[in-house]
């Protein structure tokens, strides 16, 4: 059965002079919410490893793996319009597993994986212009290069660590400035040193978790919280205690590596990747930054994958492309959290 869970269980008692209703029963009716709807198709071919960020009502996706070769087409998802049109390719060095934020109406993607080269691992970084369409070679990232690390933006700064760069697994954290074109080094990932993980950002503070080192998994949960003002940037550990209702969910959501993280208003979507298992999941769930809890939600509609991309936009939430064995998609698909889930969809 694909819905899981995220049920509300009502069960109304008629009490005369008490509550004015507008039905009741004495069964309980479960209504589960939560309904995955395909939409319009990636306009590039199936991949997996793709890159993808936001700026305004817009998503931004290309480059990645086909399983033949590696790709330079770029695209752009209007929300509001609701199709994609192809943009200028993309100049650099082509590759998958990179990492990619956005600032002030610009776009940035760096690192990333090409096994065609005899070194696999990259380490350059490159911002995109959309209202020139055109593409420029920026400082190399400042730390080794690498693949399958996170990265993130917050405010007018980016952020980037973890990571495979070929020998180490890495904890390292780096600051991007784009007005000084630099980046410089702050404080570590406090968890163990990941590959594959997840990043994603709640008012204001980023979340990292998931991933794996040599096949070894961890619940280390962390938030990421930057220095202003010349503070020193914090992270406080936001693994929950193994008594707490949702733990099994919270485990759930933190065994597995290339998972892709969603976020819409103060809650985050944790969906598919590779499980503990092996398998190439569907599983989806949702953490609320209001109250650290974790529920397993309504899973993926789609074929079970990893190496997806994921974005939001105008608080919807998208998933799409991605690879399961030698299967790569290109169909795109949209999570409505409070929609009453649909069997038949």
């Amino acid at each position: 059965m694909i819905a899981k869970s995220a049920t509300i269980l009502l069960t109304f008692c008629c009490l005369a002079g008490l509550f004015t209703i507008s039905s009741c029963t004495t069964d309980d009716e479960e209504t589960t919410y939560g309904n995955w709807t395909k939409i319009t198709p990636f306009k590039g071919s199936p991949r997996a490893g793709a890159i993808s960020f936001t700026i305004d009502t817009k998503a931004f996706v290309g480059l990645g793996y086909d399983g033949d070769e590696y790709l330079s087409d770029f695209y752009v998802y209007d929300v509001e319009l609701g199709f994609w049109s192809s943009l200028k390719n993309f100049p650099g060095t082509l590759r998958e597993r990179a990492v990619t934020f956005s600032i002030n109406g610009k776009g940035y993607i760096g690192l990333g994986y090409n096994r065609d080269l005899d070194k696999v691992e990259l380490r350059d970084f490159w911002e995109y212009n959309p209202e020139t369409d055109e593409w420029s070679r920026i400082a190399d990232f400042g730390g080794t290069a690498r693949y399958n690390a996170v990265g993130f933006a917050i405010g007018s700064l980016g952020y980037v660590g973890t990571g495979y760069d070929g020998k180490n697994y890495n904890s390292d954290f780096w600051q991007f400035d784009p007005q000084e074109n630099s980046w410089t080094e702050i404080i570590s990932f406090p968890g163990e040193k990941i590959e594959s993980g997840f990043a994603f950002v709640i008012g204001g503070n980023a979340y990292i978790g998931a991933g794996r080192n040599n096949g070894s998994y961890s619940t280390n949960f962390w938030e990421f919280t930057p220095g202003i003002d010349g503070a020193v940037a914090t992270w406080t550990k936001r693994t929950p205690s193994s008594d707490k209702s949702y733990y099994d969910d919270f485990k759930g959501a933190m065994y597995r590596y290339n998972a892709v993280a969603v976020t819409s208003g103060m809650k985050a979507f944790i969906v598919g990747g590779v499980a503990s298992s092996g398998a190439v999941s569907r599983e989806v769930y949702e953490f609320d930054a209001a109250t650290f809890a974790w529920t397993d939600r309504t899973a993926f509609e789609g074929s079970s994958r990893s190496l997806a991309v994921g974005f939001g936009l105008s608080n919807r939430i998208f998933v799409g492309t991605g690879l399961n064995g030698s299967s790569r998609y290109d169909d795109v698909w949209e999570f409505k959290p409070e929609e009453e889930y649909d069997e038949d969809n």
